[in-house]
Parts: C-alpha cells; structure tokens; sequence
C-alpha cells in the first residue's frame, strides 16, 4: 500500500506540468491527458483486482487506446 501511494504521490505531483505545457492557442488537451490517465489507471487496477494478471495483459492496449482516442483534438 505504501508503494501505490508513493507511486500515485509523484504520479500527481509531476503530470500537472504536461497540463500547462502547452501553447498560447492552447486546447484542452493537456488537461484531457492528465484526466484521462488517471481513469485509465483506476480502469487497470481494478481489472488487476478483479480478474488478476492475466486479464491486466489483455486490457491494457484497450484500455491505453480508449484513453488516447477520448482526447480532445489539438
């Protein structure tokens, strides 16, 4: 527990940077990027959780792929 806590700790406290790394005509993107990897982390865990190891290996190009095609357009 205290290595997902460290892990989700330096996780936040480093990704707010990609939020404001963008341009002067800047989208929603950054943002997006940032909400959208937090779900798809929660979305992972508990498929570890629930269905173990095995399962995790074949969701994860899902779910990653469903994360990058819900953002928003540059």
């Amino acid at each position: 527990m205290k290595r997902a806590a460290m892990l989700s700790a330096g996780l936040l406290g480093s990704l707010p940077t990609l939020a404001l790394a963008a341009e002067h005509n800047a989208s929603y993107r950054g943002i997006g990027m940032l909400y959208f990897f937090i779900i798809g982390a929660v979305l992972l865990y508990g498929v570890y959780d629930s269905f173990g190891k095995t399962a995790t290996y074949v969701a994860t190009p899902i779910i990653l792929a469903w994360c990058y095609w819900m953002l928003p357009p540059i």
